[in-house]
């Protein structure tokens, strides 16, 4: 699989949120994946959450510090995924972001082969908040392998470089400038095509005594 003894390539999915920029600046310092080679892959996920626009944005500027301030290279690709016409099937649930991404995340391992790494923004946080986490993650992996059964590859091999660590701890080891662009909220207010947190979902709720402590 790996004839030229290089190291494999790793997928990391970054959403421009807490999880994957921390995972995103764990891949571009730590001594343990420099010689990796790096594809970052962004999805502009539309649905009636609105956070698309305000992802978007932390995404480039995010990128755009690694690129001048690490000496590490990285080929960063998109994808887009529109679930706004579910509208019109007057439901509460639309597809989960960790199912889309794996899907998507499948299909750009598939075509490009030398991926056999992927990386995702999971935490201890996520890990300790019980409920459905388990299931979805499983599910998650379904999704990811289903797309495989066609190839004679093997599938990738998931990592989650900061599990271990809670969000706060993640926000923690984010230089300040990376912070500054990092969004986290679920329903973004847009005001002079400015977006802010709502101060009231889930995530904003979650993280809001570290991020203004």
């Amino acid at each position: 699989m790996n004839p030229t003894n290089k190291k494999p390539a790793i997928l990391c999915m970054f959403s421009g949120g807490i999880d994957s920029t921390g995972v995103l600046h764990e891949l571009m310092t730590s001594d343990k994946w420099k010689d990796y080679p790096l594809i970052i892959h962004h999805i502009h996920i539309f649905n009636r959450e609105n956070r698309a626009r305000a992802e978007a944005s932390a995404v480039k500027t995010i990128l755009n510090y690694y690129k001048v301030n690490s000496d590490k290279r990285f080929l960063v690709t998109e994808s887009t995924f529109d679930t706004m016409g579910f509208a019109g099937l007057k439901s509460a649930r639309y597809p989960y972001d960790m199912d889309v991404c794996a899907f998507y995340g499948a299909n750009a391992a598939v075509a490009r082969k030398e991926i056999q790494l992927v990386a995702w923004g999971r935490t201890k946080t996520d890990v300790d908040s019980g409920g459905n986490f388990e299931a979805r993650m499983k599910r998650m992996q379904d999704i990811f392998s289903s797309v495989w059964i066609l190839e004679k590859e093997p599938v990738p091999k998931f990592i989650f470089p900061l599990i271990e660590l809670t969000k706060e701890e993640i926000w923690s080891k984010l230089p300040d400038d990376v912070k500054k662009h990092v969004w986290w909220c679920r329903t973004p207010i847009y005001k002079n095509d400015k977006a802010s947190p709502c101060q009231k979902c889930g995530t904003c709720l979650q993280v809001k005594d570290f991020i203004n402590g």
